[in-house]
């Protein structure tokens, strides 16, 4: 009996310091860091031409850099705020009359998002994270690349994007929106990630539109990272 109840504390104790490796208590903090590829777009509603438009809508390819930090508020729940570097867009495809057209737009974003995250523990392994929130970007630089080809003619024009609420402004200075996300984080620290981000904001200037028409970003975002 003295060698059962001995085993039996021992599993206790053994159970106990596992699910402590594998819980995030309210107490715990840490930061860390990621970095990946976006797929960007923009939908467009609410004018004429929107329908046309998004069929010749093409995901942008770029990059992004966060660092942020986890803030325990409970067994396995946590706030996640960040300062992240995003590079949004579009592109658009085309051709009419043997003429065949691409212009793609990269605007670069600093973004704060703020997101509340549930871990999901999977054993000795790592766990399971799912995670929403708001976010609020800053555009701050971008250009428009145009590229017109007829036949064997190749032209090529870029130019740089204004930003703010001017009629001759290309875009909002500003984005709001909301992020979705999924990931997997090893004990040791490293992650692997996805995210949606869907912006709420209307990217066409305040007044540069005399109808209510609207463009609003969408954003895959793909990450490796290290937490601390």
């Amino acid at each position: 009996m003295k060698k059962i109840i001995l085993l039996g504390s021992a599993l206790l104790l053994s159970t106990s310091a596992l699910f402590a490796q594998t819980t995030m208590s309210g107490n715990d903090a840490r930061i860390g860091i990621k970095a990946g590829v976006n797929l960007s777009t923009m939908h467009f509603s609410d004018f004429g031409d929107a329908k046309s438009l998004n069929d010749a809508t093409k995901q942008n390819v770029g990059y992004n850099f966060t660092v942020f930090g986890d803030f325990g508020v409970g067994n396995n729940f946590f706030i996640q705020p960040g300062v992240s570097l995003q590079n949004k867009g579009t592109k658009f495809e085309g051709t009419f009359a043997g003429i065949t057209g691409e212009q793609t737009i990269n605007i670069m974003t600093i973004e704060v998002p703020v997101n509340a995250v549930l871990r999901i523990p999977t054993g000795q392994s790592g766990a399971f994270q799912l995670s929403a929130g708001p976010y609020i970007g800053f555009n701050v630089d971008g250009k428009s690349k145009t590229k017109i080809t007829n036949g064997t003619s190749t032209g090529t024009t870029e130019e740089s994007l204004k930003f703010g609420s001017k009629a001759d402004d290309d875009f909002s200075s500003t984005d709001f929106g909301a992020n979705f996300g999924v990931g997997y984080r090893l004990n040791n620290g490293f992650m692997l990630g996805a995210n949606y981000g869907m912006g709420l904001t209307n990217m066409f200037p305040k007044n540069a539109r005399s109808d209510d028409g609207k463009a609003n970003n969408r954003v895959w975002g793909f990450s490796l990272g290290y937490s601390f």
